[in-house]
């Protein structure tokens, strides 16, 4: 309310304040609340995620170290919203006089620094994997080549650099302030230092969410989509396979199930995260920019963004439900194939025995079988790098 100063209020815009400052609402409950139930579905689903799509023959796909990644990720983005929300309650409970963590000038830099970090790389992450999947399917002869599993771990270090470097002003404006202590007991935060309010409020606002997390991944994402679909299910496009060999049929089939479960999964990033951030671009313009002055209008705001940020945070906690919702392939490979549920104790019991016919088969083997295995092989392997 720093423009709001000496405008004469009445009893009723008093109330707005006081229910946005001091009273805890039903929104607020429901985005706490909401946040923890969100961490344990989601720090459970990212956990079966990794175990899941780090076996084979997951693990030699491309989008795969994108997926293994957006899992991690999405873990430590999901952690330190729990750790918001459950430091925010331990405030209300005390009237604001403790805190979850005491924290130093270091860890109160490096806690908001590997923060933003977290968040950049769940956004990006979704990014740079529309667009795999656009050269995927766009140009299949050269996604055997720029879709390897070598490049893509290359994006991803490339993407945690630049990341690092984008969000190392953090490490600048962030600080332990006491100013804001009223009574004799001396409580101080960790939050945005008061000489560099308007340095965070540009890079924070305008140049982060703004720019890197709003306009740019919407434009991408919403422009490789229609492409995307436009490819999938046009009729003359590579799903068109019923005169050609069995495995390319295979291939093609695979190729559109995991484009179209990687599609659905961007698409529902766009629907929970696109609101949220839209509203913190549009508070901070009303707030700065255009000076609005309306309690009424703040009490509204505040408790929609509490359910945003619900939303949000839903986007770091159920990634790996759409997989298993969206694709036939990954249902099939959890519950039938080399999955998390699939156990065979009794498989290798007879393991020596087999070893020895392996060995004798294999000296006694022609040229001709060996073609044949590995012509077989070429059938089994339809998730190389380039699907």
């Amino acid at each position: 309310m720093l423009y709001c100063g000496k405008i004469n209020r009445t009893d009723i815009q008093y109330d707005y304040l006081q229910k946005i400052y001091l009273e805890k609402g039903w929104a607020w409950w429901v985005n706490h609340i909401g946040t923890f139930v969100v961490f344990i579905i989601g720090f459970l689903g990212n956990m079966l995620c990794l175990v899941f799509l780090c076996r084979r023959p997951f693990i030699r796909n491309s989008y795969t170290q994108y997926l293994i990644t957006l899992a991690i990720v999405d873990t430590g983005a999901i952690s330190s919203e729990t750790l918001v929300a459950f430091d925010s309650f331990i405030q209300y409970q005390s009237n604001g006089k403790q805190t979850l963590f005491q924290h130093t000038t270091l860890s109160c830099k490096l806690y908001y620094y590997v923060r933003f970090i977290l968040y950049s790389m769940s956004s990006w992450i979704v990014v740079v994997l529309a667009v795999e999947r656009l050269v995927a399917i766009k140009y299949p002869l050269w996604s055997k080549y720029i879709c390897s599993v070598t490049n893509a771990r290359r994006i991803i270090c490339l993407m945690f650099l630049f990341t690092m470097s984008i969000q190392s002003y953090q490490l600048f404006v962030k600080g332990i302030d006491c100013s804001a202590a009223i009574t004799s007991t001396q409580i101080c935060r960790c939050k945005t230092l008061p000489a560099f309010i308007e340095v965070d409020i540009f890079f924070t606002i305008y140049f982060w969410r703004l720019f890197l997390m709003t306009l740019i991944p919407l434009i991408i994402i919403i422009t490789v989509n229609v492409l995307i679909m436009n490819k999938l299910f046009h009729k003359n496009s590579f799903m068109d396979y019923r005169n050609r060999a069995d495995h390319t049929h295979r291939k093609a089939v695979l190729r559109y199930r995991i484009s179209r479960m990687l599609v659905i999964v961007s698409s529902i990033y766009l629907l929970l995260h696109v609101p949220g951030s839209t509203l913190e671009i549009i508070k901070s313009i009303f707030g700065h920019a255009l000076k609005l002055c309306r309690p009424k209008w703040n009490y509204y705001i505040h408790i929609t963004q509490h359910i945003f940020d619900l939303l949000t945070n839903c986007n770091y906690g159920i990634n790996f439900y759409l997989y298993i919702i969206s694709s036939k392939h990954i249902r099939s490979a959890l519950l039938h194939g080399q999955g998390i549920f699939h156990f065979a104790p009794f498989k290798y019991r007879s393991s020596s025995q087999r070893s020895k016919h392996f060995l004798s088969s294999y000296i006694y083997s022609s040229r001709r079988s060996r073609v044949t295995t590995f012509n077989k092989g070429l059938v089994r392997g339809e998730t190389i790098s380039s699907i």
